[in-house]
């Protein structure tokens, strides 16, 4: 391909085989280089900036995501902390309160696939536990970001980590 450039900063191109009569008068040529200079012209900081900001609230997203997938601790074992296992641990809750006299125990599966058995207000205290690591985890992702998003340099960027 043969480049060239106009006085208005216009660019063409033309293929190898184009004569000097085809090409348009009062063009200047330009390298290859220049060409995809002109076409691609470098990002600015603060485009860098922004694309390495949505990068790391992407990777503060996941970590997020895997902390609570990851299951939460109560009373020395771990206990599966998914979405899915959210809900059955709020429905047994709801369960136990509707029906009070029915129910005088839950038995509940850790994460090594042992059973542990609580009282009604011990699992209320265990769904209550998963609450709070729940919105701990949510609330730590949220101050991250906010963070991420205040951040004026790369440096700054990239000093904000999750912490265990």
């Amino acid at each position: 391909m043969k480049y060239f450039i106009d006085k208005n900063k216009q660019i063409y191109a033309y293929e190898d085989e184009a004569t000097d009569e085809q090409i348009k008068e009062g063009l200047t040529p330009i390298s290859e280089e220049e060409f995809n200079a002109l076409i691609n012209p470098p990002k600015s900081e603060e485009e860098l900036l922004n694309e390495a900001k949505e990068l790391k609230i992407n990777e503060i997203n996941a970590k997020k995501e895997n902390i609570l997938n990851g299951g939460f601790s109560f009373k020395g074992k771990i206990y599966q902390s998914s979405n899915e296992d959210q809900l059955r641990i709020n429905g047994a809750v709801t369960n136990a309160l509707v029906n009070p006299n029915l129910i005088p125990y839950i038995d509940w599966i850790a994460l090594d696939n042992t059973t542990t058995r609580f009282s009604v207000e011990e699992f209320k205290l265990f769904a209550s536990s998963m609450a709070y690591f729940i919105q701990q985890t949510i609330f730590k992702a949220k101050d991250l970001k906010e963070k991420i998003r205040n951040a004026i340099s790369l440096e700054e960027l990239n000093s904000i980590t999750w912490e265990d």
